[in-house]
């Protein structure tokens, strides 16, 4: 049976979308929760579980920069599969509580930022306690037997600690959005370019002391036609202003234009990585 690490703990919005991910899978698998990304990773790449699974981009907070630096530092991680899913918060109680009744409310912070308009409107005089995760505050409300203390947070970690929906989803923004990554150890990564959908992602480093240099690098890929998803850069940890660029290529049977295109690039790259092409999801 597949084993796959986790950002935990148990309950989080990581773990809800590793159920989805695994619906429109169809896997069976373990699931190990893990105390970091850091940690999460490392047991995949130390062969302890055959995959991990974390966070890479939220609409509103932007790059999960953990995940993106582990990738950058590292060689031999290809990306698996992706997917998306809306973040969408509830207040919960244990069963028999009410909203109105509820004196104190847990959850982590940014949690708690992404209710604020909630918060403002129906808790202004109720106690909010921060915690280090959305499951945390669940525990903590489970554990306490108190009908008067509440946690915000999703499905997952709802279900994970015997709590009920005292409201309707209370997030101000509907469009909130959080992409995940299957992520494995792999030493030799490459393309098919058979793949008719998804996305390829890679990194690479160019002359960055030469103009235009990151010009010619997108022009290989607009000239062919494919369409560039994302584009991101992170210092690469040596002088001031050197950067490695992330780039997610789509993936629509147009392998011989992508393999063509790869190759012009690591021709003018000082160094290119591919990082995954993998099937993508989007659940609701």
């Amino acid at each position: 049976m597949t084993t796959i690490s986790f950002l935990g703990p148990r309950g989080t919005f990581t773990e809800e979308a590793l159920n989805r991910l695994c619906e429109c899978q169809s896997l069976t698998i373990v699931k190990e929760a893990m105390h970091t990304i850091d940690e999460a990773i490392e047991a995949a790449m130390l062969g302890q579980v055959d995959y991990a699974f974390v966070p890479v981009e939220n609409s509103l907070g932007g790059t999960v920069l953990t995940t993106v630096d582990y990738l950058a530092e590292h060689s031999n991680v290809e990306i698996a599969a992706e997917i998306s899913m809306p973040i969408r918060h509830f207040l919960w109680g244990l069963p028999g509580s009410v909203s109105d009744e509820i004196t104190t409310i847990y959850s982590h912070p940014q949690a708690l930022r992404q209710c604020k308009a909630f918060l403002q409107k129906n808790a202004k005089n109720k106690e909010q306690i921060v915690t280090s995760s959305t499951a945390e505050g669940a525990e903590m409300v489970s554990q306490s037997k108190s009908l008067q203390k509440g946690a915000i947070g999703g499905e997952a970690m709802g279900a994970q600690y015997g709590l009920v929906k005292l409201t309707e989803q209370i997030q101000d923004n509907m469009f909130n959005l959080t992409r995940f990554i299957l992520v494995k150890p792999n030493q030799q990564i490459s393309f098919n370019p058979a793949m008719t959908s998804g996305k390829l992602s890679l990194q690479c480093e160019l002359d960055g002391l030469r103009p235009g240099s990151l010009w010619e690098c997108l022009g290989i890929f607009a000239k062919r036609q494919i369409n560039l998803v994302k584009i991101e850069s992170r210092p690469t940890k040596g002088r001031l202003g050197e950067y490695k660029f992330f780039l997610d290529l789509q993936i629509a049977a147009n392998g011989a234009q992508v393999v063509e295109a790869l190759a012009e690039l690591e021709s003018l790259a000082t160094s290119m990585q591919l990082m995954g092409a993998y099937e993508t999801y989007h659940v609701e």
